[in-house]
């Protein structure tokens, strides 16, 4: 997955930001300080919010840049 790509967010982390559809566009990967290098920041349902690099596994790609 890369910047621009167009996913379909889990059923879980809809449920957990209380979204609707989950269609998300990625907008910057962040780095971390730790050991797992790098969060998304994502623009879903007319917000920005900030997930984990898991949802490289686990949401469904819609488009590709």
């Amino acid at each position: 997955m890369k910047v621009g790509d167009l996913v379909k967010l889990p059923q879980g982390c809809r449920n957990h930001w209380g979204l609707t559809h989950g269609i998300a566009i990625l907008l910057e990967k962040l780095p971390r300080e730790d050991n797992l290098e790098y969060d998304w920041l994502v623009s879903v349902e007319g917000r920005t919010i900030e997930l984990g690099r898991q949802i490289e596994q686990s949401a469904e790609a819609l488009w590709n840049q």
